[in-house]
Formats: structure tokens, C-alpha cells, sequence
């Protein structure tokens, strides 16, 4: 039986791979800083809108930027943007910085609270959010995760991977396709290889310095079940995205 793929939005990369990326499939995207790993995050979530559900978890950008930088490209916009980066200065950061400015300023910390505000609030989990956000989507869906190195810093490095288990094991059942990123060579090797095991395609954007300026490449390190596909590719940043070749 043939598999149904949808495009991941570069016209030549999905040839590269299988006419796409089969439904049900998990890609990782790694890359150092600069190398393109958010704007190629945009492109693939640009690529479902309006024929699929798209779900866009952001941890480092505002929801304006996201938007302004598709419609900047003249992508399409249709997609949740769910700010895991937001929510968490509002509940964590927001109330570590208070509580270091009056600590600064001699306050102690039992008479920083007012007794109106004694009442311990409930611990957001971002990881369970995550999860729980995916567990309402009604397929066909498109799942971007930009980034894990959040969860990675902040969470259980075994917590995450189960958490990526359940996600894989949603989007294979109802058919939907899942882009995960996160940098390059930052984890050791058992996190690592961990998630790229969980992975049915990984990609990898990389930029190398030459005397005339900067070559980027997008490799394909691994196809599930299809090791013929690997293959390295010279990218450009053009008026319509990300453009192999």
C-alpha cells in the first residue's frame, strides 16, 4: 500500500525524501545558532495551514514575530500559536525578578506576599501542557515543537522523551506529522540518541564560514527505513523561504 506523505514545504527536499514525509511521521531538525532551524520551523508549519490543524509551541519568540516573519514571505498564517516562552516569564520569571528586586532591597521574603496572595499557586507543568494542548487536535494535524531545548533545560531529560513517546504515538495514530527542534551538539549522548531514536526523519542545518561568506546545508541524516535517502543539500534564504539548490 502506498504511503500518503504531505509536503514539509521545501518542493525540493520533499522529492529528496519521499514526496514528503509519510503521515505519521516524527523530524527532528537540529542546527547550530543562525543556521535556520526557526525560519525552516515557520516554513513546514506555513505548509499545513488551512488543509491541516497546525500547532505552533514557541519558546523564545512573541506571537507577532512568528506571524509578521510568515506573512513577510507571504506564507500562509492559519495556525495556534501556543507561547510555552511566555507563559513562563508570567508564571516563573516575572516572580523570580520581584522577588530579587525586593530581596535587594532589604525586603524579607515573608512580607514580599500579602496574606491575599498567601495561597500557593498550582505548579504549571510546560511539558504536560504540551501534551495536553496535542491530546485536542482533531486530525489532519501539523505539530511544531520550536524548541526542545527549553524542556531539556528545564525537565527530566527521561520525562522528556516519554513525553516525545506519547506525542509520536498520537501523531502516528490519527496521522499526523510532528517537526521537533533543537541545537546541535549541546547534549550528551545518551539524551541525544534518545530522541533521535524516537525520530523517523532527522534533519540538520549547518552553515560553514568561506572567504566569500557564509554556504549553509540542510542533511538528511536519516530516513526510517530508507538509508538511501541521507544526502547533504546547499540551501539559500530567498523572497519565498528557504529554497535548496
Amino acid at each position: 500500500m502506498e504511503l500518503k506523505t504531505v509536503s514539509i514545504g521545501l518542493p525540493m527536499l520533499d522529492k529528496a525524501l519521499m514526496n514528503g514525509v509519510p503521515e505519521g511521521y516524527t523530524i527532528l531538525l537540529s542546527g547550530s545558532p543562525g543556521s535556520g532551524t526557526e525560519l525552516f520551523a515557520k516554513q513546514f508549519a506555513a505548509a499545513g495551514a488551512e488543509k491541516e490543524n497546525v500547532i505552533y509551541f514557541t519558546t523564545t519568540e512573541r506571537d507577532e514575530d512568528i506571524l509578521a516573519t510568515m506573512k513577510n514571505f507571504g506564507w500562509k498564517t492559519n495556525i495556534k500559536i501556543v507561547n510555552i516562552g511566555a507563559e513562563y516569564y508570567h508564571k516563573v520569571l516575572e516572580k523570580e525578578l520581584i522577588i530579587s528586586k525586593y530581596r535587594e532591597e532589604g525586603i524579607p521574603i515573608n512580607e514580599i506576599f500579602t496574606p491575599a496572595r498567601k495561597k500557593k499557586e498550582k505548579e504549571i507543568n510546560f511539558l504536560t501542557m504540551v501534551t495536553y494542548e496535542i491530546s485536542k487536535l482533531n486530525p489532519p494535524f501539523r505539530i511544531i515543537i520550536d524548541s526542545l531545548d527549553f524542556f531539556l533545560n528545564n525537565y527530566d531529560r527521561t520525562k522528556i522523551i516519554s513525553a516525545l513517546r506519547t506525542i509520536k504515538a498520537h501523531a502516528q495514530y490519527y496521522g499526523g506529522v510532528v517537526l521537533i527542534t533543537m541545537l546541535r551538539d549541546v547534549y550528551d549522548t545518551t539524551t541525544q540518541s534518545g530522541i533521535e531514536q524516537l525520530a523517523d526523519v532527522i534533519l540538520e542545518m549547518e552553515m560553514f564560514r568561506t572567504p566569500k561568506g557564509f554556504i549553509n546545508y540542510i542533511i538528511i541524516k536519516k530516513v526510517r527505513n530508507h538509508p538511501e535517502k541521507a544526502g547533504i543539500f546547499k540551501y539559500s534564504i530567498t523572497d519565498h523561504g528557504i529554497e535548496i539548490g
